[in-house]
């Protein structure tokens, strides 16, 4: 289950959502193009805009956040998640000491791990076991962390190696002969995305449109039959 957040021309609306009714609007937004990034809880964020009758430009806003959050997914968490994703047929079981456990093939997931996946919402209760769209989100915001270098600011030329400068020749403050570094790196931890800015908020924009990408990306491909509740 989601808390429910709509940004309108009325101000905001709250109420709650299930998996699959987030997992629809989701879809929704794709097919009109609307911008979507997952967050680190384990929710979504869903903006777009328009242009009103009287000429001015209306944002509005649609943000699921999760009533369990994901919390941090450790490695061995992620393995364990990605296992009963790719594998498929992951199902509940008892154990020889009567204990529940997830198996998948031939593989299992100990006791105390699957009751922890469980009391986390990470995995469904239905005998046929899933991961949730909330461990799903929490995945894809953790698999795309970015970040932004802070700009060099001045120094000689010598210094830096670039051209995304501005002359400092002739300027007050003792600043005479220096040049102005106002580029910043954007990086994701994917490791599939590297830009550079003009300034840091154009760095930070960048990032954010990474972040989008994979976000649709990830809605589009998700199998309606083991992503819906």
């Amino acid at each position: 289950m989601f808390r429910e957040s709509i940004t309108h021309a009325g101000g905001v609306t709250e109420g709650t959502a299930s998996e699959a009714h987030a997992l629809t609007a989701l879809r929704r937004a794709v097919r009109r193009g609307y911008a979507i990034e997952a967050t680190r809880d384990g929710g979504a964020l869903v903006t777009w805009s328009r242009r009103e009758l009287s000429g001015g430009i209306a944002h509005r806003a649609v943000q699921f956040t999760p009533e369990m959050p994901v919390g941090a997914l450790t490695e061995s968490v992620i393995q364990d998640l990605r296992l009963i994703d790719d594998m498929r047929g992951a199902q509940y079981v008892e154990n020889d000491n009567g204990r529940r456990i997830i198996r998948i093939g031939f593989l299992e997931i100990a006791p105390m791990v699957t009751a922890r996946l469980r009391a986390r919402k990470l995995v469904t209760d239905e005998d046929n076991v899933r991961i949730t769209l909330t461990a799903r989100l929490g995945l894809l915001a953790t698999a795309h962390r970015t970040s932004t270098t802070e700009p060099g600011g001045w120094s000689r030329p010598a210094d830096i190696g670039r051209q995304d400068w501005t002359a400092g020749l002739n300027r007050p403050g003792r600043r005479a002969g220096l040049i102005n570094s106002t580029a910043s790196h954007a990086t994701c931890t994917c490791g599939q995305f590297t830009a550079v800015g003009g300034s840091r908020d154009e760095a930070r924009a960048l990032a954010r449109t990474h972040r989008q990408a994979m976000a649709t990306e990830f809605v589009t491909g998700l199998d309606p039959l083991t992503a819906t509740a």
